[in-house]
């Protein structure tokens, strides 16, 4: 007991007693598409670009109210539920040379933000899975809004964050002549805080 004392004393004496403190608890926050989009943009013939978007995910967010930019994120996209404007686009993504969804059914990014920046603009960095391979992902997170609902009662705070990634890195290597390897993912979220 007079070493976990003498501990402590040591600890705030250098400044660091918040050290020395549990974790305050943190939030739970789950949505979907409901609430949010998830979109992705490829460039094509390098002067195009189109734009689609994920129909069916889900994410969980854990929040720390103290420390926000600690906050954690977990996202699963189901890779069949392919929304793009252009004829036999879907059915492209969906097949073995990209998606290959009858293989992968799934596509998952798990990550945090790194205490940097603030909630105007600050960094997430994890891991992202297409196709069952892992690389490491960056996106750059925002608080875009919070207010006041009068509908609901409630606050709410519109979120967003993108990043880009190559996907020859996931092994989607066909049509490189026609679609850009760079492909930029986005996402909006609004959550009842």
């Amino acid at each position: 007991m007079a070493m976990l004392t003498g501990r402590r004393a040591l600890l705030a004496g250098l400044g660091m007693a918040g050290l020395a403190r549990p974790a305050a608890s943190r939030t739970r926050y789950v949505f979907d598409q409901s609430v949010g989009r998830l979109e992705f943009v490829a460039r094509h013939l390098g002067v195009l670009s189109s734009t689609g978007r994920f129909e069916d995910f889900s994410a969980e967010l854990l929040i720390d109210p103290e420390r926000p930019l600690t906050t954690s994120v977990h996202v699963t996209v189901r890779t069949a539920a392919i929304a793009l404007a252009y004829p036999g686009a879907v059915e492209l993504l969906r097949s073995p040379d990209f998606f290959d969804v009858e293989r992968h059914p799934e596509a998952t990014f798990r990550g945090a933000a790194t205490g940097e920046g603030s909630l105007a603009r600050f960094p997430l960095a994890g891991d992202l899975t297409i196709r069952g391979i892992t690389r490491p992902f960056r996106m750059e997170g925002r608080l875009l809004d919070r207010r006041r609902d009068a509908a609901l009662g409630r606050e709410v705070a519109d979120f967003s964050a993108g990043g880009e990634m190559k996907r020859s890195e996931f092994g989607m290597t066909t049509e490189q002549a026609a679609i850009s390897d760079t492909i930029r993912l986005n996402v909006r979220v609004r959550l009842i805080v």
